[in-house]
């Protein structure tokens, strides 16, 4: 084992919270090593319209093995969480940048006034679009958005003028979009060849921050002295201790607590990989007599908030908190002919009359391709203490280390709060003069564990008996050892969590440089 010399802070995972982090830590003078299991990429020549890369091979998106137990059912083995990979991301998002509403936060241990101020210096950092004031259920702003939206493409406005005649409130959803943007709409799937995606990245060459790509940490261990090490492999196998200050661990949220338990850190409460939660998801779309061409411009087109946050339960329907409509946007969720091609009658339903098979098949898709547009449909999914993340008994990853192992039973709630957005979208589409409409029936399976969003496994809280870490993301029985990223999340809330993992990250850079001294 190659032993390194001891630095102030070792972080493990360099994405938008480790990113965040690491450059906010060395910019305070601290010593930092970041590890990243992805490789360090180079947007030239990696970030192009490679459909094939990108939407097929998923060459933006980490591939183990991992095992999902759904309603006490048999294991299944997959790739199920999309999750980005490489030093300095998000690059595979889409690029929605929501703060999180007050009542969202209702059981954190922090209220929104004490994340106002980051979410303000978040959207500078990422270069957050939206228009201030055009939503009226947006978070309360002390800040202008940095950025005026991207104007629509004409045939997403159709959608935001039936959604007013519907009696919704439609706005531009904010959007880490910077000034670079060439509307070429590869986002999803896809790192931004222009530089404009909101991202870590560009803050990752300052001095005091080495990046060591390609490496898999595999056990937090005592250093001595006070420290904490990080055991990792390098991209040849070989193993490396690396002791610091102070540890991060800033994985995507699974992976933290696998982290975690295969190291036994923690409190001895049993909490750690607890409260699992992804988001609810999924989708209808129309065909229409035009042309729309809504693969030309990035997915932040309209949005209705009007079935969130308890809306719809003031109108009597059966579940507590709601989500978005998220509408313009592609079938398939990513730009790009092959991708709608692979989609239909997989995850994008064919309407109805469509022959599945053929000729007629080709023809219809070639047809409705620049003719459609989908509404994308994402809410809450409530906590509950018995999903969580495992290390599985039997399946292992490429290093022989136990595969992440989700045990998943949605809240009953959770189904009834799908069926009544993917309604709602619907009814939008058709109002909209969408000719033929189709829509994916509620799923078992968790929407947001398709676009990477989990969240829980090490939530934060004041009592060391129901959560893992403090508001700062500090261990509770720990003075060296943070968490950072979705984890921390006590509640998915009903709209991206981005924001709020880069809000977080800068207010726990304080705290972490204070404990690395």
């Amino acid at each position: 084992m190659i032993a390194h010399d001891p630095v102030d802070v070792c972080i493990v995972g360099l994405g938008a919270a480790g990113g965040t982090i690491a450059s906010g830590v060395a910019a305070a003078g601290r010593s930092v090593v970041g590890l990243e299991a992805g490789p360090r990429l180079i947007p030239a020549e990696e970030f192009d319209a490679d459909e094939v890369a990108h939407t097929v091979d998923r060459q933006l998106l980490w591939d183990e093995p991992e095992v999902m137990v759904l309603d006490d059912g048999p294991p299944q083995v997959g790739s199920w969480l999309a999750r980005n990979r490489g030093v300095g991301g998000p690059f595979a998002w889409s690029g929605f940048a929501y703060r999180m509403l007050p009542s969202d936060l209702e059981h954190w241990p922090i209220a929104y006034d004490d994340l106002e101020p980051w979410y303000d210096r978040a959207e500078v950092l990422l270069d957050v679009r939206g228009l201030t004031g055009e939503n009226p259920y947006d978070a309360p702003r002390r800040s202008p958005y940095p950025l005026p939206p991207l104007p629509r493409v004409a045939g997403t406005q159709r959608l935001a003028d039936a959604a007013r005649l519907l009696g919704w409130h439609p706005y531009h959803p904010p959007a880490a979009i910077g000034p670079a943007c060439d509307r070429c709409g590869l986002c999803t799937f896809y790192g931004c060849h222009s530089g404009a995606k909101g991202g870590s990245l560009r803050h990752l060459d300052g001095p005091g921050l080495e990046v060591r790509a390609g490496t898999t940490a595999v056990e937090v261990v005592d250093g001595g002295g006070g420290r904490r090490a990080v055991r990792y492999l390098d991209p040849n196998g070989t193993a490396h201790e690396q002791p610091a200050r102070v540890v991060v661990l800033a994985l995507n949220a699974p992976y933290v607590a696998r982290l975690m338990l295969l190291s036994r850190l923690g409190p001895d409460n049993d909490q750690v990989g607890r409260h699992l939660t992804f988001h609810t998801g999924s989708m209808a779309w129309g065909v229409y007599d035009d042309v729309l061409d809504v693969d030309r411009a990035p997915a932040q087109q309209v949005g209705v908030a009007d079935l969130n946050e308890g809306r719809p339960a003031e109108r009597g329907a059966p579940f507590r908190r709601g989500g978005v409509l998220h509408g313009g946007m592609p079938a398939a969720f990513t730009g790009g002919p092959l991708a709608f091609a692979r989609a239909l009658d997989i995850t994008v339903p064919l309407p109805e009359g469509v022959p599945r098979y053929g000729d007629g098949l080709l023809r219809f898709a070639a047809h409705a391709y620049r003719r459609h547009q989908a509404i994308y449909t994402l809410g809450e999914d409530l906590a509950q203490p018995d999903n969580r993340v495992e290390l599985d008994p039997e399946v292992r990853d490429r290093h022989g280390l136990p595969a992440v192992r989700y045990v998943y039973r949605p809240h009953h709630e959770d189904r009834t709060q799908t069926s009544h957005l993917v309604g709602a979208a619907v009814k939008l589409l058709q109002s909209s003069g969408a000719i033929q409409v189709a829509a994916l029936p509620a799923s078992p399976l968790p929407g947001g564990i398709f676009a990477g969003h989990a969240h829980g496994t090490t939530r934060m809280g004041t009592d060391p008996g129901t959560s893992v870490a403090d508001d700062r993301g500090l261990v509770h029985g720990t003075e060296n050892l943070f968490v950072a990223g979705a984890g921390l999340f006590v509640t998915s809330a009903g709209v991206n969590p981005l924001l709020t993992i880069v809000a977080l990250a800068l207010r726990a850079v304080p705290a972490i440089s204070d404990a690395a001294t």
